[in-house]
């Protein structure tokens, strides 16, 4: 007997998440983030944060300094907020805590192509994905959702709006009737929603089982990796027996309550970073025969008219990433390009223009 005898089998068949090793001079529209550093004046905020942490002490156990200043950003109680170490570790822990279903294995029902790491994390524990494909416009077919959650009674729904990797939000009125005829919990993963200026917040608590996630990642702290899921009280109390002690560090923690005590500076760079998204879709509109979905994210869907992998390689030896969706089907020659900062997208836009040409 090995050791890799007890290995779950599920894992075999994953691989590890990686990114593009980055070299100097490379334009970064890869992987969502910010463009924007922060200022001058947060980065004496968090010099001056950094000098007061307690490095030899844990964090607070709860994050409750955390829960309070997202609770304060969301319009919640911070007992209706759980703090996490980005979404990838609040989708664990919902994972976690609905393995099993009432008749056994639990399901996991998701709208495909959506964030990848659904249906991983999923499979990672033993849960069966359940997956509905959008429509051709990549709004949500829910005809096909309600007789999926009807078939299948999945214990988990996740509903990125906006979505990873189209870009588009989904219709609130569709998304809130699956809702409350979902039998489990209903997540809207909201990571990109301070881009399109909508939130559904506003139906926790009133639709049972209802929760969203919100990422502090694309709007400028994504070193510091902070997500958070917002839900009902009884909801988190729940999660908070999965989630482990001290799951968000000290430094982290205080540096995103210094930077969301001034919500003024924040809002200028999403506000900043949603104009060179329209910007960049309308320069792209302009190369023949670029197709550019429309997006309320920080990022643009483009699909190429030649193939994906070869404008991809293109790009990267003029010196522009972008990520590489092209795969058989809806996304066959994709590609995902990042808004960036007014130089780096005119360089987007020459290159795209050359690799195509």
């Amino acid at each position: 007997m090995s050791w890799k005898d007890y290995l779950r089998e599920a894992l075999l068949g994953l691989e590890v998440y990686r990114t593009y090793e980055y070299r100097p001079g490379l334009v970064r529209l890869d992987a969502n983030e910010s463009p924007y550093p922060l200022d001058d004046a947060d980065r004496d905020t968090f010099a001056h944060e950094l000098g007061r942490i307690a490095v030899h002490r844990y964090p607070e156990v709860s994050g409750r300094p955390l829960r309070e200043a997202l609770a304060r950003r969301f319009h919640v109680e911070p007992d209706m907020v759980l703090p996490g170490n980005g979404s990838d570790e609040t989708i664990s822990i919902l994972l976690t805590a609905f393995a099993e279903g009432p008749h056994g294995r639990g399901k996991v029902l998701f709208p495909v192509p959506t964030f990848g790491t659904y249906e991983a994390s999923a499979v990672a524990r033993g849960l069966a994905p359940v997956k509905v494909p959008l429509r051709e416009d990549w709004q949500v077919d829910e005809g096909r959702c309600l007789e999926a959650l009807e078939r299948e009674r999945p214990a988990l729904c996740f509903f990125a709006s906006p979505n990873n990797p189209t870009g588009n939000r989904f219709d609130p009125v569709a998304l809130e009737r699956l809702a409350r005829a979902a039998p489990g919990i209903f997540v809207v993963d909201e990571a990109y929603a301070d881009f399109s200026g909508q939130t559904m917040v506003s139906l926790v608590g009133e639709i049972e089982g209802f929760c969203i996630m919100r990422s502090l990642s694309k709007i400028g702290l994504a070193a510091l990796r902070l997500g958070a899921l917002v839900g009902s009280r009884d909801l988190v109390a729940q999660l908070d027996k999965v989630r482990l002690p001290y799951n968000v560090n000290a430094v982290s923690m205080a540096l995103a309550c210094a930077l969301l005590e001034n919500p003024g500076r924040l809002e200028d760079r999403i506000r900043k970073v949603a104009a060179s998204r329209r910007w960049l879709a309308e320069a792209l509109a302009g190369i023949p025969g670029l197709k550019v979905f429309p997006s309320d994210a920080n990022f643009l869907l483009v699909r190429t008219p030649v193939e994906g992998q070869r404008v991809w390689q293109r790009l990267l030896d003029r010196g522009v990433l972008v990520r590489n969706l092209s795969r058989p089907g809806p996304l066959q020659n994709c590609l995902r390009i990042t808004a960036g900062t007014p130089e780096e997208n005119d360089r987007c836009v020459q290159a795209l223009r050359e690799a195509i040409a």
